[in-house]
């Protein structure tokens, strides 16, 4: 620390006209290389403060060892500031800008934030000041887990590595003299592993003018994604949920169909990767396809998604070798266990050895941990697959396999199909009992009307009244319910004068 010290208070102070035009001028930036392979930060202007932990993980080929490797990546939050954001991975960037302008002579960064702010093309405003403050801040209680996916750029391979970017920062505080910055200026310092890499060279260039230029965070990953992997080769391809969820840092939308079962909602993935895609093809770093052709499904029903870099000259006419690549047929079961990351050659022995019933069984279990979510969720899919098939696990609480859940979807539409056969039954049935009753009725009042229209006049007065004697209504003339009791009389009569009739 003091040995750092001495060398900050001899260093001079970063002028302000140090960079007067840096958002027009300043262009030929620099990143590093295990920077812009893995996420860092959340995408978003701000992030979930209950989340606490990102996770992104790949397999890929290492040269130095001829294997397969799997590569993951944890990053945790201080409860206090959270997970970084996009703004906060572009302060890292724009940190890694102002260490390369002072030519990596130390792994401390002396700084303005209104440096900071014209290198990253920022308005300057009270409020972006503050977000710098915050983001370095964020940064200092973030820690990084990297296993089997940082690559030393001094021996060249894959190591485990857990650290800090930053390790220490002071804010100028006008009127009080620093610990390690200068008048007017603050100061970061680089952790020792990640400086190392920038002394050595695991740099890469990146055009920061267009990088400025991207106004969405998905587009500004996806470039550095990208540009990185087109230096070996123009034309890309890759898995859509990995290159999604892995690289860029898109949560992984799940979606559950009408028989309970969770899938990865692909249409959801294509809608949140379009406008940065549209954005990269409107500036001319990717050529412009089609939906169709940017998204294709493979032989073994995996989706997947192209890019081709952008040249003003026909690609064919770039001296770069074109890879050709063999692909190989795989079934469908085997194109699923694949799609959650299980090797190819692993794939095939697992589904030659074992029914496809048992595997079935623990793919639909795998998907279901993954859409409830939490600890219980597999952060290696492919390893969870491959140990639960082979040790043929139980099923998880709560979960229950697709037979199982067309069966209770088939019972259940069976019992409604049940329940609506009695009611529509009960309803014919109810309307057959009312139509009857009402021609039981018609049929009565006419015997009525027969009856009384067959009286004398005195005869119909005195049926009247004998009707209405005892009746609330006697004195309404003309009530409704008067002539139902005068027809009830009626009624009543005739049956007594049939009775009589059968007994003669």
């Amino acid at each position: 620390m003091e040995e750092d010290l001495s060398k900050i208070k001899k260093a001079k102070a970063v002028p302000e006209d140090l960079f007067p035009d840096l958002p027009s001028e300043y262009q030929d930036g620099r990143d590093e290389l295990n920077l812009a392979e893995f996420p860092i930060s959340a995408i978003g202007s701000r992030s979930d403060p209950s989340v606490k932990t990102l996770r992104f993980e790949d397999r890929t080929f290492d040269k130095a060892s001829g294997e397969m490797i799997h590569r993951r990546l944890t990053i945790t939050a201080s409860d206090e500031h959270g997970l970084p954001t996009t703004a906060d991975d572009e302060v890292l960037l724009g940190l890694l800008q102002m260490s390369r302008l002072q030519k990596f002579e130390s792994p401390s960064v002396t700084f303005t934030p209104y440096q900071l702010i014209r290198i990253l093309g920022w308005t300057v405003s009270t409020y972006n000041y503050k977000r710098i403050r915050e983001a370095i801040d964020r940064w200092l209680g973030v820690t990084l887990y990297y296993e089997n996916a940082w690559r030393d750029k001094k021996t060249g391979q894959w190591v485990d590595a857990s650290f800090h970017f930053i390790e220490f920062a002071e804010f100028y505080k006008p009127g009080r003299e620093g610990v390690m910055a200068q008048e007017g200026s603050s100061v970061i310092k680089w952790n020792d592993l990640i400086f190392r890499n920038f002394k050595e060279g695991n740099l890469k260039t990146l055009d920061f003018h267009f990088y400025r230029s991207l106004e969405s965070g998905i587009a500004k990953r996806m470039f550095r994604f990208l540009d990185k992997r087109f230096h070996f080769r123009p034309r890309l391809s890759f898995a859509l949920e990995a290159f999604a969820c892995e690289k860029i840092g898109l949560t992984r939308p799940t979606k559950i169909s009408y028989t309970g079962r969770a899938s990865v909602d692909v249409a959801q993935i294509k809608r949140r990767l379009m406008p940065g895609i549209k954005e990269l093809e409107a500036l001319k770093f990717i050529t412009v396809m089609s939906e169709k052709n940017r998204f294709t499904k493979d032989s073994a029903g995996v989706w997947q998604i192209h890019f081709e870099r952008y040249f003003d000259a026909p690609i064919e006419a770039q001296a770069q070798p074109v890879l050709e690549m063999k692909v190989e047929d795989v079934s469908v079961l085997e194109g699923r266990l694949i799609g959650h990351g299980v090797s190819k050659s692993q794939a095939r022995r697992l589904v030659s050895e074992f029914d496809n019933d048992r595997i079935e069984i623990q793919l639909e279990a795998l998907e279901f941990l993954l859409a409830k979510g939490g600890d219980t969720a597999p952060v290696n899919r492919g390893g969870w697959l491959s140990k639960a098939i082979a040790e043929n696990y139980g099923p998880p609480k709560g979960f229950k396999s697709r037979a199982q859940l067309e069966h209770e979807a088939h019972e259940r539409a069976e019992t409604l199909r049940k329940r609506e056969e009695q009611r529509r039954k009960k309803k014919l049935e109810d309307e057959a009992r009312e139509a009857d009753q009402k021609a039981k009725e018609a049929a009565e009042n006419r015997k009525v009307e027969a009856y009384l229209a067959s009286l004398t006049p005195q005869e119909r007065q005195k049926l009247e009244n004998d009707a209405t004697a005892d009746s609330p209504f006697a004195n309404r003339e003309g009530s409704v319910f008067r002539k139902a009791v005068i027809y009830s009389h009626a009624l009543k009569l005739l049956k007594e004068l049939e009775a009589q009739a059968d007994e003669n």
